[in-house]
């Protein structure tokens, strides 16, 4: 019994120690940046790399690592990154794949599809747009005392907690299907002064960024045009003399489909929002049913305006970002089958109605 229970122990620790020889070997691609090289066709692929040195049972240093190669394909890239580096590369944790404006042009998920390929795909990881020079931004040793890595992703998953913008998960637009996810906007970082920032969404037509962009605050409001329940969102905005700022509790998102026998008239994107008044001052202010109901009518006003210049935005883009063509393909097959989609979405009436309800007073935390 005492030879069993030694000997099973001894299983554990070798187990133990084959485990620890792997994962000092293993190097982390934490993001995978890509570009086109100059005017070329090839692929520019920048790896930033986390690397686990130092292994013991319960502990390892981590250390970073920039890499910049050339490719056909992602394949290739990661085939010679593995020569000239010793370990073996690895895109299980890879949590960011970021792509110039260059590459978004020219069909980039033709060449993302290929991710879906490798046996431990990163397939979960965040797809954005960089409006700079790509390899200058992954080459920084840090960021706000952060690794680079962890600043840009930081920042996606602050706001996407908030509700701000897209997911925008590379499994989304791989498997997602080619028919109705050709349209979509990316989260797009800016340089800015020593680093970077969200800079609102890139805006692609048919898998193709089309140079056209939405600001952070017609991103929120597109996202919540797109379903987005958009709790605890902070809208600011005035109308009429009335400035207003308010926290978002719920919006339900619903599209009434328009159409005259079996023909599609317009589009109603109706967001019925329940809100959270802000006051300024020292002290809430007593508002009568009158004012409420004004100070609802200038905030709706003020929203279905700006909502109204997005959807302009989206349809100058030919930008099916709401996905409209798949909810009158669902719902008005026959009215879908007598249309030409591509051609005719920028004529197409696309109506935002926003309606807001004012539950009562807040104060921001």
């Amino acid at each position: 019994m005492k030879k069993g229970i030694a000997a099973f122990f001894l299983c554990l620790l070798l187990t133990g120690c084959l485990d620890q020889l792997q994962l000092k070997n293993l190097l982390f691609v934490d993001v995978v940046g890509i570009d086109y090289v100059d005017d070329s066709k090839e692929l520019k692929v920048n790896f930033v790399i986390s690397a686990l040195r130092e292994a013991n049972l319960g502990g390892g240093r981590q250390s970073a690592l920039f890499m910049e190669t050339t490719g056909a394909n992602l394949y290739e890239a990661v085939s010679k990154t593995n020569k000239e580096i010793p370990g073996i590369l690895s895109v299980l944790e890879t949590r960011l794949y970021l792509i110039s404006t260059k590459f978004a042009k020219e069909q980039p998920l033709d060449h993302l599809n290929i991710a879906s390929q490798f046996a431990s795909n990163p397939l979960y990881a965040y797809l954005a747009i960089y409006d700079g020079d790509l390899s200058k931004l992954l080459a920084k040793k840090s960021m706000k005392d952060q690794t680079v890595a962890n600043f840009l992703i930081g920042l996606l998953d602050d706001e996407k907690t908030r509700g701000r913008i897209p997911s925008n998960k590379l499994l989304h637009y791989i498997l997602g299907g080619t028919q109705f996810m050709n349209d979509f906007a990316l989260n797009r970082f800016e340089p800015y002064k020593d680093s970077a920032r969200l800079a609102g969404t890139s805006l692609f037509s048919d898998g193709r960024y089309t140079g056209i962009n939405l600001s952070n605050e017609d991103t929120q409001l597109a996202n919540l045009m797109g379903g987005e329940t958009g709790k605890n969102q902070l809208i600011i905005g005035e109308q009429n003399g009335i400035h207003y700022s308010i926290l978002v509790q719920n919006a339900k998102r619903h599209f009434k489909i328009n159409t005259d026998a079996d023909k599609l008239r317009d589009i109603a994107v109706d967001i019925q929002m329940d809100v959270k008044l802000i006051e300024d001052g020292p002290e809430l202010k007593k508002h009568t049913n009158k004012e409420l109901a004004k100070t609802e009518k200038a905030i709706e006003a003020d929203l279905n305006s700006k909502a109204a210049k997005v959807i302009a935005t989206i349809k100058q883009a030919n930008c099916d970002y709401l996905q409209l063509a798949h909810e009158v393909a669902a719902f008005h097959p026959k009215v879908y089958s007598g249309l030409s989609w591509r051609e005719q979405y920028p004529q197409i009436g696309i109506k935002p109605q926003v309606k807001v309800r004012i539950l009562n007073n807040a104060i921001l935390e």
